[in-house]
């Protein structure tokens, strides 16, 4: 590896510098999952604050898998803990992998519109999450006018498209 020494380790992540100055995270647990739920037309999102940056954002059903979880079960999982969704089945979109240079996470994709139930949310103590339906036109033209800065749900959507789900 390129990398000249650990400069911090937490849980199972390891922050190290590279040979030309700049930072890497390594994580041991480095897959989360991400669901694109498109229903009658609208898209299920989610609105969070995240004080990484200090602000709302709009963002698609997810997060980190369990140690030894497969992806599908994760995104089930993840997608009715933050939603309250169920689903009958996901289809495997791809993965993606938001800053390579920066650190090895990266999201295995997943589409859907076969929704078994709506139910409650169940989330974490510390997660204050608001489910969005929105059409998926409003999503674009929020995307287009910056009003939806995350990646991940771009690439999505893009894949989406590119498969002929949306």
């Amino acid at each position: 590896m390129n990398f000249r020494k650990a400069l911090l380790e937490h849980r199972d992540s390891t922050v190290f510098e590279t040979k030309s100055g700049s930072l890497f995270i390594e994580e041991s647990e480095a897959a989360s999952v991400a669901v694109v739920v498109f229903h009658e037309g609208n898209l299920t999102l989610v609105r969070q604050f995240r004080h990484q940056m200090d602000q709302q954002t709009f963002e698609l059903p997810g997060g980190g898998l369990e140690h030894g979880e497969q992806p599908e079960n994760g995104a089930k999982r993840e997608l009715d803990e933050e939603t309250g969704i169920t689903v009958d089945q996901l289809t495997y979109l791809g993965t993606y992998h938001p800053q390579p240079y920066f650190t090895n996470r990266f999201s295995h994709l997943f589409f859907t519109s076969s929704i078994k139930n709506f139910g409650s949310q169940k989330l974490d103590e510390d997660e204050e999450i608001e489910v969005i339906q929105m059409p998926l036109k409003d999503v674009l033209k929020s995307i287009r006018d910056g009003k939806i800065h995350d990646g991940e749900l771009g690439y999505a959507l893009f894949l989406c498209q590119l498969n002929g789900y949306i």
